[in-house]
């Protein structure tokens, strides 16, 4: 099982819980088209946009993965659909997207580029707003119920394994 080990630290460079705290635990992910959109465009030789690099929330408090509306409109993937969506704010209908998910991100500098990663293909991701956050991505309970998550807050340190 590969393992993933995250830590939050203050300006100094040290452990800090209260970084966790304050961020929470996030991860950076790649979003992709699911794997037969990447065939397909492969065999037409069409290039089909990506959003590698992204910060994403490890979010246990939402059933479903939300990927920011915003960043949905820049890679011009089609909704597959519709969905009711219940938060604290109230209940919306939003769209519904396929996407491929990597975990961590290929291209994130704090991985080492030799450690595995998870590849979540198919992933039905809702459309959320998330215009004023730190992160694009809410990665909800669909996707974390794939791995083991460690929250060790005295110690500053998430680990995923999967």
């Amino acid at each position: 099982m590969p393992v993933i080990n995250m830590s939050y630290h203050s300006s100094q460079r040290q452990f800090d819980p209260q970084a966790l705290i304050a961020m929470g635990p996030q991860i950076r992910v790649d979003v992709l088209p699911p794997s037969i959109v990447q065939k397909w465009a492969k065999n037409q030789n069409i290039n089909v946009p990506t959003a590698p690099n992204q910060a994403a929330l490890l979010d246990t408090g939402a059933s479903v993965t939300g990927i920011d509306e915003d960043l949905l409109k820049k890679l011009n993937y089609p909704p597959i659909g519709t969905a009711n969506l219940s938060s604290p704010s109230g209940s919306s209908q939003t769209l519904v997207y396929v996407v491929m998910l990597v975990i961590p991100s290929r291209s994130a500098h704090n991985f080492p580029t030799n450690i595995p990663r998870i590849r979540i293909d198919n992933v039905r991701a809702v459309s959320v707003k998330l215009t004023n956050k730190p992160y694009k991505i809410l990665l909800g309970r669909d996707i974390i119920s794939k791995m083991v998550m460690i929250y060790n807050g005295p110690q500053a340190v998430i680990t995923l394994g999967y």
